[in-house]
């Protein structure tokens, strides 16, 4: 019974008592593991980190991002001793729980074949279990299915030799349901060996597998009065926890393939509430049946368009487990430990090179990708501002015809942005022959990026502003002048971003105009204004409502 006694260390004695638990009362376990204070040494802490993993995990507590720091503690120590071969196993197959549990299954596929490998081959327990979820993570890849069944096979051989039923049991109906109608002689055989031991040894779980069986007899034999039978048993019998949603749909069906269209609906009323898609799809489908042989075809046409969508969601979301990129990155892992010898010291140094190189080659590379950003940033500006000036222009001349105060503002409007054009044309430019230069030192290149983002900056004077007011002030029936009296919280600054914005410019024009990192800080300018005005209404709304009314209550 205690696993981990053995070996060449000598471990406290409530660590081999929480071992022993383990396999019977896991609980009991992990109360005692909780309770230890103090251990001796680095063996003991290694071995409280594999256990306390190991209880959590059959206690079925939640796994999260950071609890693989014990079982990573655990493996490091046993890959640095040899003498300890049983717990160094048993260290990566519960790392790859973890990992499996965490949604990595790349990494959980590499420490399950990582177990089996180091597995002694008269440790029955730990190589099959390894196989058996290496067989799982296979399962669940349709692709991998001769694989799968390989493993399970090979799991199967392990627990026969300590008689372990229970495992036994989870691999006999594995194989049922891996084979499926492609291979129904051994379906039948698998299902039938998993619901015999159940029967004897575990009877709750033969309900498991019936469904499963019924669903095949349903779907191959057509045997649907069998598969009746089979489903009656297991709704009579079976707990609801132990059942596929899917099998519900297999218990309506029978009833109708046999014309009982009440009992049908009866097993129907039945269905739990539908957990995912998958669950909402078998029920669907379960009521355009129902609804078909009741002759209601409107209804059952609807239930099948609802579960056509259900099926077009699940195939989206769907994803592949890339278990082939696991096999490879297994064997470099392989390759890499046989290889580690006493080149401790050319490694080190090759990474303090590294470190130096990288550190080199990053830093001119942000160095340059800053200037080529900015200057992107710059031509964008020319552009977008180019655009603006010459529809301004458009206006302008269509204004000649209009009243002299029309006139006025437009071309108010278009002096304050050929002003923020101009200063944006005149920002200093990298130099041709700066291009040369050669980079002595990370901190050089950090003063240049400096330089260069001071220079980028624009300075608009307080004619510019003065003419924004004055063309916004004229466009929009004097709102600025409105809420600079109305709002005194509102400051210079805020009224500046208030005229930008009205003028309908982009949050690319304002972030230049005010000097700011961030066009995302931009763009929050609107919402921030009337926060501080106040009123729970949008900008364009205020405005809208200004307009309309001459006032904002």
């Amino acid at each position: 019974m205690v696993t981990g006694c053995g070996g060449r260390a000598r471990y406290d004695g409530r660590l081999v008592q929480a071992d022993s638990l383990m396999w019977s009362t896991p609980d009991s376990a992990l109360a005692v593991l909780s309770a230890l204070d103090t251990l001796r040494g680095a063996a003991d802490s290694a071995y409280r980190d594999l256990l306390f993993t190991q209880a959590r995990y059959k206690t079925y507590q939640d796994i999260t991002a950071s609890d693989d720091s014990a079982i990573t503690r655990a493996l490091h120590w046993y890959r640095a001793h040899n003498g300890e071969r049983e717990k160094f196993t048993r260290a990566n197959l519960y790392k790859g729980a973890v990992m499996e549990e965490l949604g990595r299954i790349d990494s959980a596929m590499i420490y399950y074949k990582t177990a089996e490998a180091a597995a002694d081959t008269t440790d029955y327990y730990n190589r099959g279990y390894s196989k058996m979820r290496i067989a799982e993570l296979y399962q669940n890849q349709h692709s991998q299915n001769s694989n799968a069944i390989s493993k399970a096979k090979e799991a199967i051989s392990c627990f026969e030799h300590i008689n372990d039923t229970t495992f036994l049991i989870t691999c006999y109906g594995m194989l049922g349901a891996i084979n499926g109608v492609k291979n129904p002689d051994s379906t039948e055989f698998y299902l039938s060996k998993a619901i015999e031991l159940s029967r004897r040894f575990d009877p709750p779980r033969q309900y498991t597998f019936k469904s499963k069986l019924a669903g095949f007899v349903y779907y191959h034999d057509k045997d649907y009065p069998r598969a009746n039978r089979l489903a009656m048993d297991v709704l009579r019998n079976g707990s609801e926890h132990s059942l596929e949603y899917q099998f519900y749909y297999y218990a309506v069906m029978t009833y109708l393939k046999m014309g009982q269209i009440d009992s049908a609906k009866f097993v129907l009323g039945l269905f739990p509430p539908p957990i995912d898609a998958v669950d909402s799809m078998n029920r669907l489908d379960a009521m355009a049946e129902v609804a078909k042989a009741e002759g209601d075809l409107l209804n059952s046409k609807e239930h099948a368009v609802k579960s056509t969508e259900e099926i077009l969601d699940i195939l989206a979301e769907s994803k592949e487990v890339k278990l082939i990129e696991a096999e490879h990155a297994f064997k470099s892992q392989q390759a890499e430990s046989n290889e580690k010898s006493a080149r401790s010291c050319i490694f080190t140094l090759t990474v303090l090179l590294a470190v130096v190189a990288i550190s080199f080659v990053l830093s001119l590379w942000l160095w340059r990708r800053f200037l080529k950003l900015k200057e992107n940033e710059r031509q964008a500006m020319m552009k977008e501002l180019n655009a603006t000036i010459n529809a301004l222009d458009d206006k302008l001349r269509l204004a000649n015809n209009m009243n002299a105060n029309t006139s006025a503002l437009v071309r108010y409007r278009l002096d304050a942005f050929q002003e923020l054009f101009d200063s944006i044309k005149f920002r200093t430019k990298r130099e041709e022959n700066s291009k040369k230069r050669t980079v002595v030192s990370l901190s050089s290149i950090l003063g240049e990026i400096g330089g260069q983002y001071q220079m980028m900056k624009v300075a608009l004077s307080d004619s510019f502003w003065e003419r924004l007011r004055i063309s916004v002030d004229g466009e929009f029936n004097g709102i600025v002048t409105y809420v600079e009296k109305h709002y005194p919280n509102l400051t210079a600054r805020d009224l500046r971003i208030f005229c930008l914005v009205c003028t309908n410019v982009t949050p690319q024009v304002i972030k230049i105009c005010m000097n700011l990192t961030n066009v995302k800080t931009a763009s929050n300018y609107k919402s921030n204004i009337m926060k501080k005005i106040g009123l729970e209404i949008t900008f364009d709304e205020f405005v809208k409502k200004y307009m309309s009314q001459g006032f904002c209550e």
